[in-house]
């Protein structure tokens, strides 16, 4: 099948494409050029580049959704602190495996998520489906009395991943994951009951 007609390899191409050079910096001919696609075809397809944008930035959110999932179900001889442990810490040491280019999501919110209304909306609502796909683990570490539950697991899975993202950014620029790892660490030991009682 062409590639121009095939619309999920076409996304793929597009979700490449805009997570190692951005937004900003590719325009229409390129996409065309890298996805196998004349004008006409993209703009019988996608009304332009923003909603391009916004339907690889759904698909790459489903993507990792599901490999969110399977990563805690792989895992599943593990307490659900280590389960969490893991999971940043594989995001990091990922890293120089792909040039430290980060995170797509991550990229894109901090290019254009904050000055464009529409890739913002559809950037928070993949953000907030990665929240749901991690919060059962730390909602089962605080049944298990891993981690305290003075503090609700929406909310402590929002810290985790907004510290992840920061963390992440460093380790883009630094080109060093070592630090974010370090980081997580922290933050997961600060949250351990046994670690509040001394």
């Amino acid at each position: 099948m062409n590639i121009k007609h095939d619309k999920v390899k076409v996304i793929q191409s597009g979700i490449e494409l805009f997570w190692k050079k951005g937004y900003n910096s590719v325009g229409i001919n390129e996409i065309c050029e890298v996805t196998g696609m004349t004008k006409g075809a993209f703009y019988h397809k996608f009304k332009g580049k923003e909603q391009f944008l916004n339907e690889t930035i759904l698909a790459y959110g489903k993507i990792n959704s599901d490999q969110i999932k399977d990563f805690f179900k792989q895992n599943n001889k593990q307490s659900n602190y280590d389960k969490l442990l893991n999971f940043y810490s594989y995001l990091f040491l990922r890293q120089p495996e792909i040039n430290f280019i980060g995170c797509f999501l991550n990229n894109i919110m901090l290019e254009v998520g904050i000055v464009n209304n529409s890739i913002g909306k559809v950037a928070a609502k993949v953000y907030e489906n990665f929240i749901d796909d991690i919060e059962p683990i730390v909602k089962k570490a605080q049944e298990n009395s891993e981690i305290i539950s003075t503090i609700s697991s929406r909310k402590i899975t929002e810290l985790l991943q907004s510290s992840f993202y920061g963390a992440l950014t460093r380790a883009q620029s630094s080109k060093n994951n070592k630090q974010g790892i370090s980081l997580i660490q922290i933050l997961l030991k600060s949250l351990r009951l046994d670690f509040q009682k001394n």
